[in-house]
C-alpha cells in the first residue's frame, strides 16, 4: 500500500471529525443551557415558561429569517434592529390613529423593503463593504427613532392576534406565520433560481459572474428581503412589547446574527441555511429567558450572546481555514 493510499482514510476520517465539530456546536450549546438553566430555576422547565420562550421570539425569528438570507449570501445586516425599531414607531403611530390593520401590515412591508433597498444600494452602487455600509444605517435609523421617539413612548396594541401572544386551545398562533415564514425560505433555497444564486454569490462571487449570475442584483433582492422581514419582525415587536421607546431594537441585530452562525449557517457565506437558523433561534431564545430566570442582571445578557457568537464565529472561521486548506479550496 502507498504512502497516499494510507494518508487518504486518514484525511477523510479527520475532515468528517471536523464537520462534525462544526454541525454539532448548536445541539451542544442547546442541551447545555437547557441543563444549566433547568438547575438554576425550577420555574425554567415549567409549560408556561417554555410557552413564552416560543411567544417572545417572533420578532428575533424573522429578524434571523433574514439575516441568514443575506449572511449566506456573504454580507451581514447590522441595522436591522435600529430598523425595526423605526418600523414599530411608524406602526404604533398609525394603530393610534386607527389606521386599518391591513393597511399598517402593508405599510410594515413597504417599509422594510424601501429601507432593505437602502442598504442595498450602498453596498451595490457605493460598493462599501456590507458590514459598514449597515454600521451607517444603523447609527441613521437609531438617531431617526430618538428623534420621532422625543421623549415620549409610544404604546400600541396588536396590529393582529396572529402578531401577538394570543393563544388557541393553548396554542400559540403566532408559531404558525413564523413555520410559514421558515419553510418558503427553506423551499427558496433549496428549489428557486434566487436561491441557488445565494448560495453560488456566497461561496464564489467571480465564479458565479462568470456563470451569469448577477451579483448586484441578488444582493438587491437579498437586502430587500430582509426589509420586508424586518418590518413583519417589527410586527411582532408591537405584539409581544406594546410600546416604542428610543432604543427600541438596539440589541436584536447581534441576537439575530447569533441565532444564525450558531445555527449552524457560515459567516463567511455559501454554507448553511435556514432550517439550521431555527435550532440557533431557539438556543438564543432559551439563553435570553434563562438568564432572567436565573437572576442574571439584564445587562449581561447581551455580553452572554456576544460571548456566543464569539464561539460560534470562532468555530466556523477555525474548521472552514482546516476545511479548505485540506480540501485544496482557496477562499
Amino acid at each position: 500500500m502507498s504512502t497516499a493510499t494510507a494518508i487518504a482514510p486518514q484525511q477523510d476520517s479527520s475532515l468528517r471529525t471536523i464537520r462534525l465539530i462544526r454541525a454539532g456546536l448548536m445541539p451542544v450549546l442547546l442541551i447545555a443551557a437547557l441543563v444549566v438553566f433547568s438547575l438554576l430555576s425550577s420555574q425554567f422547565l415549567n409549560p408556561s415558561n417554555l410557552k413564552d420562550i416560543i411567544v417572545n421570539s417572533g420578532d428575533l425569528a424573522m429578524l434571523a429569517a433574514g439575516m441568514t438570507i443575506v449572511i449566506l449570501l456573504g454580507g451581514i445586516d447590522i441595522s436591522a434592529g435600529p430598523m425595526l425599531g423605526v418600523i414599530a414607531w411608524v406602526i404604533a403611530t398609525m394603530m393610534a390613529a386607527g389606521t386599518s390593520p391591513l393597511l399598517v401590515v402593508a405599510s410594515a412591508l413597504i417599509a422594510g423593503v424601501t429601507l432593505g433597498l437602502l442598504n442595498g444600494s450602498i453596498v451595490v452602487f457605493g460598493r462599501v463593504a456590507p458590514i459598514i455600509a449597515t454600521l451607517g444605517t444603523s447609527a441613521i435609523f437609531q438617531s431617526v427613532l430618538f428623534v420621532l421617539w422625543a421623549k415620549k413612548d409610544r404604546f400600541s396594541s396588536p396590529v393582529l392576534p396572529i402578531f401577538s401572544g394570543q393563544t388557541l386551545g393553548g396554542f400559540p398562533i403566532l408559531i404558525i406565520p413564523i413555520l410559514l415564514v421558515f419553510i418558503a425560505l427553506a423551499y427558496v433555497l433549496k428549489r428557486r433560481r434566487f436561491g441557488l444564486h445565494i448560495y453560488a454569490v456566497g461561496n464564489d462571487p467571480e465564479g458565479a459572474r462568470l456563470l451569469g449570475v448577477s451579483a448586484n442584483k441578488v444582493t438587491m433582492m437579498a437586502y430587500a428581503l430582509m426589509g420586508a422581514l424586518t418590518g413583519l419582525g417589527s410586527l411582532f415587536y408591537i405584539g409581544r412589547v406594546g410600546v416604542v421607546q428610543a432604543a427600541s431594537g438596539a440589541d436584536m441585530s447581534i441576537a439575530a446574527i447569533a441565532a444564525v452562525v450558531v445555527g449552524g449557517t457560515s459567516i463567511l457565506g455559501g454554507q448553511g441555511g435556514i432550517i439550521r437558523t431555527l435550532g440557533g433561534l431557539l438556543f438564543i431564545a432559551v439563553l435570553q429567558n434563562g438568564v432572567v430566570l436565573a437572576g442574571v442582571p439584564s445587562l449581561w445578557t447581551g455580553a452572554i450572546v456576544g460571548i456566543a457568537v464569539a464561539l460560534a464565529v470562532s468555530v466556523d472561521v477555525v474548521t472552514g481555514r482546516i476545511i479548505d486548506k485540506r480540501t485544496g479550496v482557496a477562499k
